[in-house]
């Protein structure tokens, strides 16, 4: 994979944003053994790695995070393109700060707004921009707290719309996170979900009435599990925490769950499907390298993630990819 890139990786000086798009791409194709299709993405003054894909409703577009340096590294902007790739079409937002979306549920139909979490004053807080680009709306004010991982709801049935994320202590950010949920206009204050544990990147279903997220059960074992917001109630869909199974996010009917995770074969991580009740699950993606980071078209038909033929956090950069659902799954 290494010497297909160096051709490539030498005409840096020539033409440095092709360089750095082209080289992995086709290290990752030759990774693969799978139908993914890469979403190529262009413009001016982009940073290096594509990350955390959100569609919009109408599935046209896509929202990411895009590093500058490198993965989860250096400033990033959250933007859109289409879905089917081409020229970013806005950054939503501030180019002087850290701002990262979650992949899979970010957007809201109800008002066309993205959510994101942004450090653009002295702590992380959740913000909510317009899809189409413009000021954001700075929705949590928490000192002394870090909010990440915002994910909105859908309208629920009292009329309101809540956004759900991650919350750290600002003095000790590598503790635990807890779930909490506020409403998306920030006139109440925050809720507290769950504690006592490490709860990671929560996302709304699409009926509103549960929270997926990812729970360390272990050392360096994480397993997928379910919040019913009405009871409280959690349940432990994947049940195999050895696996590291993270980064979840729902199917539009609710019936399913996408998620990355190791397994016998899978060195670093690959993209998997499994019953939001439990059961066997499907393998998605197959490549030798890092597939994650997944979320759900609107439309079932097809899931994107974030990938790279190596394993990311410890060198360069992922792009974005789709993959059709697998088939009666959605």
């Amino acid at each position: 994979m290494q010497k297909q890139a160096l051709p490539l990786l030498a005409m840096a000086c020539l033409c440095p944003l092709l360089a750095i798009a082209q080289a992995p791409s086709r290290a990752a194709a030759a990774c693969r053994s799978d139908t993914a299709r890469q979403i190529s993405v262009t413009g001016t003054g982009l940073g290096r790695s594509f990350q955390n894909p959100c569609f919009s409703p109408n599935g046209r577009v896509l929202a990411f995070t895009n590093f500058a340096t490198r993965y989860n590294t250096g400033k990033s902007v959250v933007r859109t393109v289409p879905a089917e790739g081409g020229a970013v079409l806005a950054a939503l937002s501030p180019t002087s700060a850290q701002s990262v979306n979650l992949p899979g549920q970010c957007w809201s139909a109800a008002t066309d707004e993205v959510a994101y979490s942004s450090d653009v004053v002295d702590r992380d807080e959740i913000y909510l921009a317009p899809a189409a680009g413009g000021a954001s709306r700075r929705v949590t004010r928490r000192p002394g707290f870090l909010a990440w991982e915002p994910s909105i709801s859908p309208v629920l049935s009292e009329g309101k719309r809540w956004i759900v994320f991650e919350s750290h202590s600002q003095a000790n950010p590598e503790a635990g996170g807890e779930l909490w949920k506020i409403r998306s206009d920030g006139t109440e204050p925050a809720v507290r979900l769950t504690q006592s544990h490490n709860d990671r990147q929560p996302e709304w279903s699409p009926k509103g009435d549960k929270i997926v997220f990812q729970r360390e059960v272990g050392p360096e074992s994480w397993d997928v599990f379910t919040l019913d917001v009405a009871t409280g109630a959690v349940f432990n869909v994947t049940r195999a925490g050895e696996l590291f199974n993270t980064d979840a996010s729902w199917s539009p009917s609710g019936n399913y769950i996408v998620y990355s995770s190791g397994d016998a074969d899978v060195e670093i991580a690959n993209v998997f499907v499994i019953p939001a009740n439990g059961g066997n699950r499907i393998r998605v993606t197959r490549s030798c390298g890092l597939d994650g980071a997944p979320g759900w078209s609107p439309d079932g038909s097809t899931i994107a993630f974030e990938s790279a033929p190596f394993d990311p956090d410890a060198q360069g950069s992922t792009t974005l990819w789709t993959i059709d659902a697998p088939a009666g799954v959605r």
